[in-house]
């Protein structure tokens, strides 16, 4: 299992405040939250090529509400380009169906955060 140090989260939002808000908050976790993408289809280029500083990263977690392509249709089109690490979808807004997150590999945290709630679900997720 990674220690705290050595967890790295991408993370796709398209609000900036909220963005900025879970990174500073899992920095002082110890939790690197680096690159922040504000829209799917570039994350889903980007981490498809799994560049630096993707190639570092542990844990992909995307909002559900996004310009364009979803976060679920996001982590889908991951899933079916051979992605293997964890996703952690995150919504202000009704979870998606278990059956999908089931398909998609994919695990659910509603939004607003508790800092201690998804620190635990950040090191649960990165602990294989």
């Amino acid at each position: 299992m990674p220690s705290d140090r050595e967890i790295k989260v991408t993370y796709v939002e398209d609000e900036p405040a909220i963005a900025e808000l879970l990174k500073s908050g899992l920095d002082l976790f110890g939790i690197e939250v680096n690159p922040i993408y504000s829209d799917a289809e570039e994350a889903l280029e980007k981490i498809v090529k799994n560049q630096p500083p993707l190639s570092d990263c542990n844990l992909l977690v995307f909002d559900i509400r996004l310009p364009g392509m979803t976060g679920l249709e996001l982590a889908r089109r991951l899933r079916e380009a051979g992605e293997r690490r964890p996703i952690l979808i995150v919504s202000a807004y009704q979870p998606p169906p278990r059956a999908q997150l089931e398909e998609l590999q994919a695990h659910f945290m509603p939004k607003p955060f508790d800092f201690a709630g998804i620190v635990s679900k950040i090191q649960q997720l990165t602990a294989n």
